[in-house]
């Protein structure tokens, strides 16, 4: 079906019926159809020899063929042989005798005489029957001996009337090529018929669309695809509409099995055409149409990919730069290429695998080398060394360029090119030295990949740390990664060996020296303990070297972190620590996290800023920046590094006493990330789980993470003293209080001797006290419920030691200390806490006979404790109550007119209060400001007539979870 030719059709009929002057070639008649490879020139040419065969013409037909280029008279036979029909007879026999392929006459020989006249001789014999039309279909491959002869006879027949001859020829692509001096003699005249076949439009690709649906077969379902002119768009921009190819990807699509060729091939699911054997089997043919060397420069141009400079694509190919450029546009003309790429990934994918292995890996080698030579980004020359599952020339260049191009994939996001690139240089790397720096790069991508492997490939460079084969900067980085394996005598080694091999660092090392001592210090004591002399030289040494500023945030932060933990000051002064003094720290935190941006170098350092936010005691602010970061990692980061951010948010929401968030993001943290990659550090969502579940009374669950095996050296680190509050807390919850006595005591003393005794860490303290309460000895809770509250506690941590110390008092002594708990917790945001605190008041005014406010203490307590998920205490207060009394809940009753006065914001603000939100949070909950929190809060308490957040009634609790 020809579409969009009906201007080109109506102009050959005419100039081939005499109607239109047309041109004139001496006294006959020339017509040239021209245009790229495989855009319906024939088609076009027959469409009009049909019809001129209807009007009585004689037909006289002839194709070239490259094949055939060098026969002589090779045409001018196949002319001859129409001429004699319906009656066939024998050839002239100077033509016969002129044909014979042993013996041609040279082109640029003229042709005899006697064969031209005999030519003439013959075609006037046809002619004089009635009009003559010569059709010869691709002329640029006709002989040269057939061109001089047919030239001749034209010149010898009038355009119109008796005898008019007319001729029309198709003119390839291959034309663009120099042509032989007979067909630019038969070409020449300035005037003639010329019409250009060009590209269909998208209207012309729609309409073979659905020409083809109305065409369909039985049990075909075009309507089932995307509407046609959804479809010509994408299908006209695969092809450049080229009809060859439309008609491929249009059967393709149309048909039943719809074979894919190349994973690449299918279609997609928005409806773009299916690529299928058809339309590939076209491309190849236009490939191998546009000359000798057309699929060379094709096989090169799918190698080396869009975008590659003429020369080069010349020398891959070993084409002279001159037919590149012909081939180049005529596949560009022809709808292959566009702008130097092929339009459809799976024609350069067919193209590629033209070639057999063996060429692919030399084609692959010389472009790699190529491009290296002509200064190609590493990148691109790597794409070449690691195609084809090739192995690359051992050549020095080789594993430099594979490292350089591993760090541009990485800066790209390509981090599958990455650790291809890496891989294959480790198999280059021409000593050991050179191969474990590039394991050390690869170990970094490993972990953002495939975290299960990584563990063994830190491992598999301990070999190099013992013989000291690493370069003191590289030993120093991994370091971190041997000690959160466990790995703690490689780890000192290597910074023994770095110890012994440098005096006075440099601006990296002394960055990398820095970093790792702080780290030490906050995280790993013991081995602290076990390299301080030895750190210690080469340390007062990078203290005195000028860091870069890419470093500054991350030995900022780092500093943060253990200041927090030494309880010193953001000066630097150690000693006994305040909260004021940890607000230093976090407000350094928060300075970094409001500068970072978030990448792969930035990850310590914003981690090392959320633990010092939390360990600060401001959790509002941490919860913050932990869940915008959380969202922004998700999106960007691997799961191996959200999983660490995840855990670090389940230990916020495990302080705000929001049990089940806590943990839900501790098991998803322990999903993400596989549990022998976690290292020591299983033991931060660990702790939470366990912690977590025994407070939501799930002791079944908690018992069986309990018993699961750690990392022995965990608790050796900042992650053990975690893990051992959280198993004291379990054991003390399941009636064992001597193993919690001995849990939280351990966990003292190492905090204590690790100079890290920071509540925030773990309230051991509070611990001790609630186990000496279980076993009767008032006197030791007093004690340590006293020594906390002297020491560094914050708002929470004063709340649940006021509790423990109300506990070991007389129940009169007790309900103003529970409500100075109750105020503290409340005024912190601890949900958990805050509703123990207010069960073991509303006990104490029901052991002192005043039910109503027991009542009313107990109500609260068992709202939070429902809303945060501590059921097991929900249990108890619903237990607690008369038989076959409910459940404990707003009783239905009308509010005071001073209640109903508070408007809709005054409500939420006043419900969030209730709850135990502190006023950041309900501002962030709410979207308004503290200032705005405040007002609010003024306005409620005027109008309620109350003067405290802990008077607010319980008649205004909402379900928070419900508030936006």
């Amino acid at each position: 079906m020809l579409v969009e030719r009906n201007e080109q059709i109506a102009r050959l009929v005419a100039f081939a019926s005499g109607e239109s002057p047309g041109a004139a070639f001496g006294s006959g008649r020339m017509a040239v159809i021209s245009g790229p490879v495989a855009s319906g020139k024939t088609a076009l040419l027959h469409r009009v020899l049909e019809d001129r065969a209807v009007a009585g013409h004689r037909l006289l037909t002839a194709v070239g063929s490259p094949a055939e280029h060098a026969i002589p008279f090779g045409v001018m036979e196949q002319l001859l042989r129409d001429a004699r029909q319906p009656a066939p007879g024998p050839l002239p026999p100077l033509l016969v005798g002129a044909s014979v392929p042993g013996n041609p006459p040279s082109c640029a020989e003229p042709v005899a005489t006697e064969v031209l006249q005999s030519f003439h001789a013959e075609l006037g014999r046809t002619s004089a029957q009635g009009p003559v039309l010569i059709a010869l279909d691709d002329v640029q491959y006709a002989d040269p001996q057939s061109l001089h002869v047919l030239s001749y006879a034209l010149r010898r027949f009038p355009a119109t009337g008796a005898g008019a001859v007319s001729v029309i020829v198709t003119l390839g692509a291959d034309a663009r090529r120099t042509p032989p001096g007979a067909l630019e003699e038969l070409l020449h005249p300035t005037r003639g018929l010329h019409v250009r076949v060009g590209p269909l439009g998208v209207a012309g690709v729609e309409r073979l669309l659905v020409e083809r649906a109305r065409g369909g077969e039985p049990g075909e379902d075009p309507a089932g695809t995307a509407p046609a002119g959804l479809l010509a768009g994408s299908l006209h921009a695969a092809t450049g509409g080229n009809p060859l190819l439309v008609h491929g990807l249009v059967e393709d699509h149309f048909s039943h099995e719809r074979p894919s060729a190349h994973p690449d091939d299918a279609g997609a699911a928005d409806g773009s055409p299916h690529a299928g054997e058809r339309f590939l089997r076209s491309a190849l043919l236009i490939v191998h149409r546009v000359g000798a060397d057309g699929l060379r420069v094709a096989q090169g141009i799918a190698l080396l990919g869009s975008g590659a400079p003429l020369p080069l694509l010349a020398r891959l190919v070993d084409v002279e730069e001159r037919v590149v450029q012909q081939v180049a546009s005529a596949l560009a003309d022809a709808g292959v290429l566009d702008g130097g790429r092929f339009r459809h990934a799976g024609v350069r994918a067919a193209v590629a695998e033209s070639l057999d292995d063996e060429a692919v890996t030399r084609l692959r080698r010389r472009a790699a080398r190529l491009l290296y030579e002509d200064g190609a980004p590493s990148m691109l020359v790597a794409e070449q060394l690691l195609g084809h599952d090739m192995s690359p020339p051992d050549e020095e260049w080789v594993p430099q360029v594979l490292v350089d191009a591993a760090r541009e994939a990485m800066a790209a996001q390509r981090v599958g090119l990455a650790v291809s690139c890496l891989r294959m240089a480790e198999g280059r790397c021409r000593s050991e030295r050179e191969r474990a720096q590039v394991r050390i790069a690869l170990t970094r991508i490993i972990w953002r990949v495939t975290p299960s492997a990584w563990p063994r490939q830190v491992r598999s460079l301990a070999g190099a740390v013992r013989a000291g084969q690493l370069p003191p900067v590289d030993a120093l980085r991994l370091v971190g990664d041997l000690l959160w394996n466990g790995w703690v005598d490689d780890a000192v080694t290597a910074m023994r060996h770095v110890a012994a091999a440098v005096s006075q660092p440099d601006a990296e090392l002394a960055a990398e020296v820095l970093w790792l001592r702080s780290v030490l210090a906050s995280t790993f004591p013991e081995v602290l303990e076990r390299v301080e002399a030895t750190l210690s030289p080469l340390h007062v040494g990078a203290a005195k070297v000028p860091v870069s500023r890419a470093d500054e945030n991350r030995l900022a932060a780092a500093a943060a972190l253990h200041g927090v933990l030494a309880g010193g000051t953001a000066g630097g002064t150690a000693g006994e620590g305040t909260p004021e003094q940890g607000a230093d720290f976090a407000d350094t935190a928060d300075r970094i996290l409001a500068t970072l941006h978030l990448t792969e170098e930035t990850e310590p350092t914003v981690q090392a800023c959320l633990l010092t936010l939390v360990l600060a005691d401001q959790l509002g602010t941490a919860t913050q920046w932990a869940d915008r970061l959380l969202a922004e990692a998700t999106a960007r980061w691997p799961a191996s590094s959200t999983a660490i951010l995840r855990a670090i948010r389940a230990q916020m929401a495990l302080r705000h006493g929001h049990l089940e968030q806590a943990r839900r993001l501790a098991e998803q943290a322990l999903e993400e990330l596989p549990p022998h990659c976690w290292g020591v550090g299983i033991g931060a969502p660990l702790s939470v789980l366990i912690e977590a579940s025994t407070a939501m009374g799930d002791h079944e669950a908690a018992a069986e993470l309990v018993g699961r095996p750690v990392p022995e050296g965990m608790l050796g680190t900042r992650y053990g003293l975690q893990y051992l509050y959280a198993r004291g807390r379990h054991e003390l919850e399941t009636g064992r209080p001597y193993a919690a006595l001995t849990d939280f005591t351990t966990c003292g003393r190492l905090m204590r001797r690790w100079g890290m005794d920071r509540s925030t860490l773990a309230p051991w303290r509070v611990g001790v006290a609630e186990a000496w309460l279980a076993l009767g000895s008032r006197d030791q809770v007093e004690h340590f419920a006293r020594e906390q509250l002297a020491a560094d506690a914050g708002p929470r941590v004063r709340g649940t030691a006021l509790r423990a110390l109300a506990a070991a008092r007389p129940v009169g002594e007790r309900p103003p200390l529970l409500s100075e708990a109750v105020a503290l917790l409340q005024a912190d945001g601890d949900w958990y806490e805050l509703a123990r605190a207010l069960t073991d008041l509303g006990q104490a005014h029901k052991q002192l006979g005043d039910p109503v406010q027991s009542k009313l203490h107990t109500r609260r307590a068992w709202r939070i404790a429902e809303g945060c998920g501590a059921r097991k205490l929900r249990r108890s207060l619903q237990s607690e109550q008369a038989p076959g009394q409910a459940a404990p809940k707003e009783p239905e009753r009308a509010q005071p007119a001073a209640a109903a006065a508070l408007t809709d914001a005054e409500r939420r603000v006043a419900s969030l209060a209730a709850q135990g939100y502190t006023n950041r949070e309900i501002g962030a909950k709410l979207f308004i400001t503290v200032s705005t929190v405040e007002q609010h809060l003024t306005r409620v308490y005027r109008k309620i007539n109350i003067s405290h957040r802990r008077d607010l009634p319980v008649s205004l609790d909402l379900d928070v979870a419900h508030i936006a």
